[in-house]
C-alpha cells in the first residue's frame, strides 16, 4: 500500500519519522504538547504495514498509558482506512482486528501495547518503542529486558522517546550515551523549537498554567533535573540580603505575616517575622528559641500573633498542640495550621525559590540564616518523588521552612484585616515580647 501523508505533519515530525526508519536506534527528546505520542504510535503502524509477520512493540511506564497510545494507534488505523477508501484502496484494512492493547493486520504483522513491567517485556521479538521512558519504575530493568529482542535482527528498530526527568534515570542514561554515537538518531526539541517550525500553540498562555519555573523548564524546554541541586544558590541569596533591615515588631508598619517552625528532637523553634511593604517582602527577624517548654513557646508565639495578620504554623507531629492554641485563641481565619507532605513542602520551596529569583523579598546579613537557606536541596528519589532535605551545623533547615511559611501566610488569598486585642489599659508600645515579654510578666 503506497502512502504519503508528509503534508501531514510539521516539518520536526517529518524529520523525526524519516530518521526513526533510517537509524536502528533513535532516542528522541521532545517538549510535552508536541506530538510524540502521535508521531510513535503513527511510526508503529507504518513498520507493521510494511513488513509480514512482524512485532512493534509500545512500552509505556503504566497500562493505563498503554492504553492510550493504543487508542492514537487505532485512529491512525482508521484515518489510512478512510484515505484508502479515497484512493480506491481498502483491501488492506478490511481484515484488520483491533482490542485494547493489540492491533493484527492482514499481512500477521502486530503492534502490542504493554506496561513497563520488566518480566511482561522478556522475550519480544521485534521493533521496541520505550514512550516516557524517563517515568519508567524500572528502567534500567527494563531496557535490560528489551534488548536481546532489538539485536536479533538488524533490521529491527528501537524507539527511546520522552520528556527528561532526571539524568540518571535510563532515558538519561541513554540520552547521555548516544551523544556523538553515529548508530543513534538523537534529537532535542522544546516547545519554542516547535512553535517556529509550526506547532500553533500560544507559549505565553502555556507558561501561565505551568506551576512553576522547575516544571516549565523540564517538561517544556528539555532540561534534566538534577537528582541533587541546590535549591538558593550563594549568588541569589547575597543579591538579597541587605545590611541594617532587622527591626522591632512593635515598630513596623507594613503588613506583618509569621512563619512558625515548630522544634523537633534538638532543632530549632524558628518564627519568622516578614514584613510585606509595597509588594516587597522583608525578613525582619528571626526568633530562634532553643530547648524551650511548649508552654513558653506559645505565650513567644501566641504574643507575636498580636501583630500579624496572619500566621501559619507547621501542624506536623509535635507542632499540632501549639497550632490548634492558637486556631482556638485566634481563629482559623487569621492562623493557617499546614500538615507538611512532600507536596506542600515542594508548594512552599518552589515559592522561596521564586520570590529569591525575582528579588522581591530581602534578608538580614545573617550567616547562620543563609547558610541554612543555602542548604536545602531538591532531591529526587529512586520512585521519582521530588524531597527537599537540608542540614547545617545546628538546625535541619528550620530557618528555611520558618520563612517558606511566612511567605505562605502572606500569599494566602482573602486576608482580612485582624484588629489586635488589647485590654483597654494596656498600651501596644509599652508591650514586650520574646524573652523580654516573659521577664516583664515574671517581675
Amino acid at each position: 500500500m503506497s502512502l504519503n501523508i508528509n503534508k501531514l505533519l510539521l516539518s520536526y515530525q517529518q524529520y523525526a519519522l524519516a530518521q526513526m526508519f533510517e537509524k536502528k536506534y533513535s532516542i528522541i527528546m521532545w517538549s510535552r504538547q508536541t506530538g510524540k505520542s502521535f508521531v510513535v504510535s503513527l511510526f508503529a503502524v507504518l513498520r507493521a504495514i510494511e513488513r509480514k509477520n512482524h512485532l512493534v512493540a509500545i512500552i509505556s511506564p503504566t497500562e493505563r498509558q498503554s492504553k492510550e497510545l493504543m487508542e492514537k494507534v487505532k485512529k491512525h488505523v482508521d484515518f489510512l482506512k478512510e484515505l484508502g477508501k479515497i484512493k480506491g484502496d481498502v483491501s488492506f484494512f478490511e481484515d484488520t482486528t483491533t482490542n485494547v492493547l493489540e492491533v493484527k493486520f492482514p499481512n500477521r504483522s502486530r503492534i502490542i501495547g504493554l506496561p513497563a513491567n520488566p518480566d511482561g517485556v522478556r522475550g519480544l521479538t521485534g521493533d521496541v518503542i520505550l514512550e516516557e521512558a524517563a517515568f519508567f519504575k524500572d528502567g534500567y530493568k527494563v531496557y535490560q529486558a528489551i534488548f536481546p529482542s532489538i539485536t536479533r535482527n538488524k533490521d529491527f528498530k528501537l524507539v527511546v522517546i520522552s520528556t527528561p526527568r532526571a539524568k540518571s534515570d535510563i532515558f538519561g542514561h541513554l540520552w547521555q550515551m548516544s551523544e556523538n554515537n553515529d548508530l543513534w538518531f538523537r534529537q532535542k526539541l522544546t516547545i519554542y523549537d516547535a512553535v517556529e517550525q509550526g506547532l500553533n500553540i500560544d507559549i505565553e498562555e502555556l507558561q501561565k498554567g505551568v506551576p512553576n519555573q522547575d516544571i516549565w523548564q523540564q517538561e517544556y524546554m528539555c532540561e534534566f533535573m538534577d537528582e541533587e541541586s541546590v535549591l538558593l544558590s550563594y549568588e541569589i541569596l547575597h543579591s538579597c540580603t541587605v545590611e541594617g533591615i532587622e527591626a522591632d515588631i512593635k515598630d513596623l508598619t507594613g503588613d506583618i505575616y509569621l512563619g512558625v517552625d515548630i522544634a523537633r528532637r534538638h532543632d530549632l523553634t524558628v518564627i519568622s517575622i516578614l514584613e510585606k511593604v509595597a509588594g516587597r517582602y522583608y525578613l525582619r527577624k528571626q526568633e530562634i528559641l532553643r530547648k524551650l517548654p511548649f508552654s513558653e513557646q506559645f505565650k513567644i508565639i501566641d504574643y507575636l500573633c498580636h501583630f500579624a495578620r496572619k500566621v501559619a504554623i507547621d501542624e506536623t507531629g509535635i507542632g499540632m498542640q501549639i497550632a490548634e492554641e492558637l486556631v482556638k485563641k485566634w481563629g482559623d481565619v487569621k492562623v493557617i495550621p499546614v500538615y507538611f507532605t512532600n507536596k506542600v513542602k515542594d508548594e512552599l520551596a518552589s515559592r522561596v525559590k521564586a520570590v529569591f529569583q525575582d528579588k522581591i523579598v530581602s534578608i538580614p546579613a545573617d550567616r547562620d540564616l543563609i547558610e541554612d537557606l543555602h542548604s536545602v536541596k531538591k532531591t529526587l528519589t529512586k520512585a521519582g518523588n521530588i524531597r527537599y532535605e537540608g542540614e547545617t551545623e545546628d538546625s535541619h533547615a528550620d530557618r528555611f521552612w520558618s520563612l517558606a511559611l511566612a511567605l505562605h501566610a502572606a500569599n494566602q488569598e482573602d486576608i482580612k484585616e485582624i484588629t489586635p486585642i488589647f485590654f483597654a489599659n494596656q498600651h501596644k508600645e509599652e508591650l514586650k515580647y520574646g524573652y523580654k515579654a516573659m521577664d516583664s510578666k515574671a517581675v
